[in-house]
């Protein structure tokens, strides 16, 4: 009987260290979820080879420890081209990855590009600072007005670098022309 004991307890063993973990959930790390800087009421100015190029007035501003994630609420934002306005607007919530220059805007979003006289209007813009393309949802509804046109539609996608702009559905709208 003495044989079967030693065999009992080296399978109990094995059983034991085979069959369970300690480790029953993940732990999150602090620094991903907890800001690194808050700021209420802020406005922040960027500044590149000694003239202002971008600035921000949120109502509230998170940066994480990793130094590249932002999020805002109530943002008015200013774009600056030589010290002089190139673009304005506005969103309710605003996600930055300075990194890889992804901005993600949400609820209404309004943008004024002072030198093509054009507003954008919509629910959530995505904006890729490395290929200057700005696009929204693909079932989101974009408005443009520009020269007593104003145009809706959705899969609406422009382009910084040409300063062009198409809508890949339906689109709909008002063109108004000057009598002469």
């Amino acid at each position: 009987m003495k044989r079967h004991t030693g065999l009992h307890a080296l399978f109990i063993v094995f059983f034991i260290f085979s069959s369970c973990s300690l480790k029953y959930a993940q732990v999150e790390n602090v620094d991903e979820v907890i800001p690194e800087f808050s700021f209420t009421d802020a406005v922040m100015t960027r500044y590149e080879g000694n003239k202002k190029n971008v600035e921000l007035d949120v109502g509230k501003l998170e940066q994480f420890k990793d130094g590249h994630s932002m999020y805002a609420k109530d943002v008015v934002f200013s774009l600056f081209e030589d010290n002089e306005l190139s673009m304005e607007g506005s969103c309710n919530y605003l996600s930055v990855d300075t990194n890889s220059e992804i901005y993600e805007m949400f609820e209404q979003i309004r943008i004024h590009n002072e030198k093509e006289k054009m507003n954008v209007t919509g629910r959530s813009f995505h904006w890729n600072g490395k290929t200057e393309q700005l696009t929204a949802g693909k079932n989101d509804t974009v408005t443009v007005e520009k020269d007593g046109m104003v145009v809706r539609g959705s899969g609406f996608a422009a382009s910084g670098a040409s300063s062009t702009y198409k809508f890949s559905s339906i689109v709909t709208g008002n063109i108004e022309t000057q009598n002469e």
